[in-house]
């Protein structure tokens, strides 16, 4: 297994581990009328840190114990696999932040309904999540079409 093929797996371990966590929490907040700006801003922060601090050193270690070197410039192979899963990771971030501009209204509208006392500040909130959301959700199926790759060209 290239260390790119163990790369995407942590990724995407990681990010299914950590960041469900963190939009299921947000989701959840905002859906039952209890989003809170500043709390949700430090669970951003703590999952951020968590991330980073669970895919350096276990992309360090992979590379050690497999004695691969993290830096090597990708084969002719890897950056076709990386070329594919970047256009199709692009192409899906730019129709999913499409349909986050297009459902602010509706946002807004469901804002104003349920958080009268600041309705411009839980729209934000939301919008900026929803837009979180996108971009992991466009990297992890960037990472999952990699190890697909990966897999079928072994």
């Amino acid at each position: 297994m290239s260390f790119r093929e163990k790369n995407a797996w942590i990724a995407v371990v990681t990010t299914l581990v950590i960041w469900t966590v963190y939009f299921w929490q947000v989701g959840n907040a905002a859906l039952s009328g209890t989003l809170d700006g500043d709390a949700i801003f430090w669970l951003f922060v703590w999952c951020l840190g968590i991330s980073i601090a669970i895919m350096l050193p276990v992309n360090i270690a992979a590379a050690i114990l497999a004695r691969q070197n993290m830096d090597a410039p990708p084969d002719e192979r890897e950056r076709e696999i990386d070329a594919r899963a970047n256009r199709i990771g692009l192409i899906l971030l730019e129709w999913l932040m499409v349909a986050v501009i297009l459902s602010s209204g509706l946002i807004a509208g469901f804002a104003r309904e349920v958080y009268a006392a600041d309705p411009a500040g839980a729209t934000a909130i939301i919008l900026i999540n929803l837009m979180l959301f996108a971009l992991a959700f466009s990297a992890l199926t960037r990472e999952i079409i990699q190890i697909v790759h990966f897999r079928m060209l072994d």
